[in-house]
């Protein structure tokens, strides 16, 4: 049915064709009604293919040109039959019903594309149909009624013709006026209705002007063709698009619609120059009295404009300073405010300004969840975040975001760091209830970095720019929330070269890796390493983690970091073995590296370039990176476990997953955070938490490790809770891969003594 239109259009326009041709007669005539009973028979054909939402107009539609087919049957009949044309008659009754039963189909289609505010376009309509009425009762109206040869009801159907063009000229025009006339079937249906309205007035016309009345003939075009334009519309593929209700108001004056007012505003004085013309009497009344009318509804007109220019600017002020994801106040409108903030009235010393805190929030892995999930999941999450954002917050301050994976909180009136530390805490525990998105749950961390004004600032740009300085910090620390501090600074300088001279510093063998031996308490034997990377800096020198291994995580560089040390691990583990030091190596991977469909792959092909067992390998990972997309992490290491690696749980505790939902990933180890081991020994609650992690682990079956081991006292006291392993200052420091060998022999020798002591004492005791 895509073409069936234009098939209907070219037949019936060739019909047409020839209908002119023919001699006055019969088969004219019957040509002529076939032409006009193919326009309704082709409307309900196409809402039967097409089947349109609203199927009212299409009916009205039918049901208006198969009145004026039969009205052109009766004409017909008393043409050429009854060789006489009554007036009124049966074809007048069919006519005039036909006018109602357009309008209102017009009608219906407006008021499904008819939306709060479009009054502007009803009232277009009514200026230029007021123009149209005034030609009209001029030549056509008030000379048939005033005309004394007729009958009343000759002058009332007399009448009642042009009242009912006015009608459709009004619905026309309307329809136009809105945004639903872009869909081509509505476009060819106005075709029609004009087509049809030009042939009507001509008619009408032709009685007083003889020019016309001599070519009567040639008007069968403009009916013929508005029939067939209504046929085509119906069988149009967009006709079931036409009712739907548009996204975009008609209140604003288009170049089209302000032709059409121009053009009502110069029929007045046209319609009097005409009749000076043609030395007629002017109508001065009626077109004294439609001035009026035109007046008031230009003015209305006005009105409304001026009123929907005032929303408009409006909603373009809001649109300035929203985020049109979140909903929040954008960068521009937070830094505003701040400003307003720092500035001082007039009248008031410097010293009486308002203070406030500014937490800049970064949310980690938000990059991740794009690339696995899709950016409509990412713009979920980040909705989702604004409104945990705006519910910490409450009255208390301003949220605002501040593009990327950033927020900003202004809190006016904290003064004190400790009290905004307070709050950025507030913040993360707010954050420790996973998002429920549609069809998921997801995990973020975030970072908050906090500034001062006016004591860090005085100004909202260097405010913010302290800020994300102190955010940058925020990242490396441990509890992931960092007050500005000049010394930041010099770090943050440092971050852009370092991550622009990375890539070329793995190629160059300058990114090394260190390694750090974990312990198994009870036999005093050295289970393996644990894998440590470095960077030794041409003009910085022995760079640790933290300067630079944060920044990879931010710029995409963390998943080719992380291959490198494998591979440089496994290279050293199999060298060791080549040496008669059989060690596991421990690598501790990145959240990309899960979402990366190629790890697996990457991780077997090491493995077999190097030639070490599976077994040998432990990677680990962290609880808030697993839960960040579970269904992906549970298959990623599901992969890895099948492969045989050994995969553990790296600083538990920090994050707020439980043990037992984190069972649900093929986990064997578990490491216990530094924070609770370091403390053990005189802290009764840390040494609480690490003896039932412990004893829970094993009912779960898994070995734990403890990090952070910084004396032989904290050994002995792992030891008597039963823990597996161990690693940290107090036994051995990270080192080269040449130094390893000889470390393991001297813990291997020392740690049996220590923990053999630390028994015997307890014993005595």
């Amino acid at each position: 049915m895509t073409t069936a239109w234009r098939w209907f259009l070219a037949a019936g326009l060739g019909a047409v064709a020839v209908e002119l041709v023919l001699p006055v007669g019969a088969g004219r005539d019957v040509l002529y009604l076939a032409i006009a009973y193919a326009a309704p028979l082709a409307i309900l054909v196409g809402v039967r293919v097409h089947r349109p939402r609203r199927r009212l107009p299409w009916m009205l539609l039918a049901a208006g040109s198969l009145c004026w087919a039969v009205g052109d049957t009766a004409w017909s009949y008393y043409a050429d039959i009854a060789a006489t044309e009554p007036f009124p008659s049966a074809a007048d009754v069919f006519y005039l019903l036909a006018y109602p039963l357009l309008a209102g189909a017009m009608y219906q289609f407006t008021r499904g594309a008819s939306r709060r505010g479009d009054v502007s376009a009803v009232i277009d309509a009514l200026i230029t149909a007021t123009a149209a009425t005034v030609v009209l009762w001029v030549w056509f109206i008030e000379p048939t009624w005033t005309d004394p040869a007729g009958t009343l009801l000759e002058r009332v159907v007399g009448v009642a013709y042009p009242i009912g063009d006015v009608l459709l000229v009004a619905q026309l025009l309307h329809l136009g006026a809105l945004p639903v006339v872009r869909a081509t079937s509505v476009r060819l249906l106005g075709l029609g209705i004009g087509a049809v309205l030009v042939a009507d007035v001509l008619f009408q016309a032709a009685g007083y002007v003889p020019a016309i009345g001599a070519r009567e003939a040639w008007l069968d075009v403009g009916w013929l063709v508005g029939y067939l334009l209504w046929g085509a519309c119906a069988l149009h593929p967009s006709m079931h698009r036409t009712t739907e209700v548009p996204g975009v108001r008609a209140t604003a004056l288009t170049t089209r619609r302000v032709a059409f007012l121009a053009l009502s505003a110069l029929v007045l004085p046209g319609v009097l120059l005409v009749e000076l013309a043609l030395g007629q009497p002017p109508h001065i009344a009626p077109v004294a009295v439609t001035a009026v009318l035109l007046i008031g509804l230009v003015l209305v007109r006005m009105l409304g404009m001026v009123r929907y220019m005032r929303e408009q600017a409006a909603r373009l002020a809001r649109l300035a300073d929203t985020d049109f994801i979140t909903g929040l106040e954008n960068a521009r409108r937070f830094s505003e405010r701040i400003d307003d903030l720092l500035t001082t009235p007039p009248g008031q010393r410097d010293a009486d300004r308002p203070g406030a805190a500014i937490l800049l929030i970064a949310v980690e892995r938000l990059g991740e969840v794009n690339d696995t999930l899709g950016l409509g999941t990412g713009d979920e999450l980040l909705r989702a975040i604004g409104e945990r954002l705006r519910e910490s917050v409450a009255d208390d301050g301003v949220v605002a975001r501040m593009g990327g994976v950033s927020f900003g909180v202004l809190l006016p009136g904290v003064l004190s760091g400790d009290r905004a530390a307070t709050r950025a805490a507030d913040l993360h525990r707010a954050f420790a209830t996973p998002f429920a998105l549609p069809e998921m749950s997801v995990s973020v961390d975030i970072s908050v970095g906090i500034a001062i004004a006016p004591t860090d600032a005085q100004t909202a740009t260097a405010l913010l720019a302290r800020a994300d300085v102190a955010l940058s910090a925020a990242r490396q620390a441990q509890e992931h929330v960092a007050r500005y501090a000049e010394q930041m600074e010099m770090n943050e300088a440092l971050t852009p070269q370092l991550m622009g001279e990375l890539v070329q510093a793995m190629a160059d063998g300058d990114v090394i890796v260190h390694y750090q031996p974990q312990v198994e308490i009870a036999s005093g034997r050295v289970l393996g390493v644990e894998a440590l990377v470095r960077w030794q800096h041409p003009q910085h020198g022995l760079l640790g983690p933290g300067a630079f291994v944060p920044a990879a995580e931010r710029t995409g560089l963390i998943g080719g970091l992380t291959r490198y040390v494998l591979d440089r691990a496994l290279a050293q583990a199999a060298a060791w073995r080549a040496e008669g030091c059989e060690l596991n190596v421990s690598v501790n991977l990145s959240v990309r590296n899960l979402l990366d469909p190629a790890f697996v792959n990457d991780v077997e092909g090491a493995l077999t370039r190097h030639h070490i067992p599976a077994r040998c390998l432990e990677l680990e990972v962290t609880e808030t990176m697993a839960m960040l997309d579970p269904h992906r992490s549970v298959e990623v290491l599901g992969a890895l476990a099948d492969l045989g690696v050994l995969l553990s749980l790296d600083d538990y505790g920090t994050g707020h997953s439980s043990l037992a939902y984190l069972q649900r990933l093929p986990l064997r180890r578990l490491k216990i955070d530094r924070s609770f081991v370091t403390d053990v020994l005189t802290d009764k609650a840390s040494a609480a938490i690490v003896r039932s992690t412990i004893e829970l682990a094993r009912h779960l079956g898994l070995s734990v490790v403890a990090e952070g081991v910084e004396d032989d006292e904290t050994l002995v006291a792992l030891r008597d809770m039963r823990c597996f392993a161990a690693q940290g200052f107090g036994l051995a420091r990270p080192a080269s891969p040449e130094r390893i060998p000889g470390i393991v022999t001297a813990l291997e020798e020392r740690i049996p003594e220590v923990v053999a002591v630390g028994l015997s004492s307890q014993r005595t005791a």
